[in-house]
């Protein structure tokens, strides 16, 4: 149970960072210089970058344990939940970026990232408000069944870099590709 809920938070911040090798290349005569798009675009990738790599953990759980087992999810989310505040924060940061379609891919990135907050301190309340272990394992696999419709967020933000014309300054960034070649990248197919 823990590994799918990880899995799929996981890839929906991977389709959130707007780092894919998918996108349109139309842009238009009068475009951005390109090596500051891809310098912007890298910025955006590095800005989701802290809350991929805390979302590659599990949490530290001891089973044996009710008190623990609940200490240690909810420390574990609190984590994941400061991650994505400072994600969304770096993220609003760039929106003004060098690209006339900046501010609309990162809002919608920014959107993305919102939503997996909500999901990660909607769950952390309950497990805080947990009276016993069931209602710690029932807030997980809540979290569990949810993420799973992040997916259509995940998607709306691979349709605005697909729409914004950003899918080639994203194969050029660094930290878009690193984000791509991450070991906890789930698999393509």
């Amino acid at each position: 149970m823990r590994r799918t809920a990880i899995a799929l938070l996981t890839s929906c911040l991977f389709a959130i960072t707007a780092c894919s090798s998918g996108g349109s290349s139309t842009s238009p005569s009068a475009a951005p210089i390109e090596a500051d798009v891809v310098v912007w675009m890298d910025k955006v990738c590095g800005a989701v970058a802290g809350t991929v790599k805390a979302m590659s953990d599990e949490p530290s759980i001891d089973m044996s344990d009710p008190a623990k087992l609940k200490t240690g999810l909810s420390e574990w989310l609190g984590t994941k939940v400061t991650a994505v505040d400072k994600s969304i924060a770096d993220l609003k940061a760039l929106e003004n970026g060098p690209h006339p379609k900046s501010k609309e891919l990162v809002t919608t990135a920014e959107q993305g990232m919102d939503q997996i907050r909500t999901l990660l301190a909607d769950t952390k309340s309950k497990l805080d408000s947990s009276t016993d272990p069931t209602q710690v394992v029932t807030a997980f696999t809540e979290m569990v069944s949810k993420a799973a419709a992040l997916e259509t967020t995940a998607a709306d933000v691979q349709k605005k870099l697909d729409e914004t014309g950003l899918g080639e300054a994203s194969k050029k960034a660094a930290n878009c590709k690193e984000l791509e070649t991450s070991p906890t990248a789930p698999p393509t197919s």
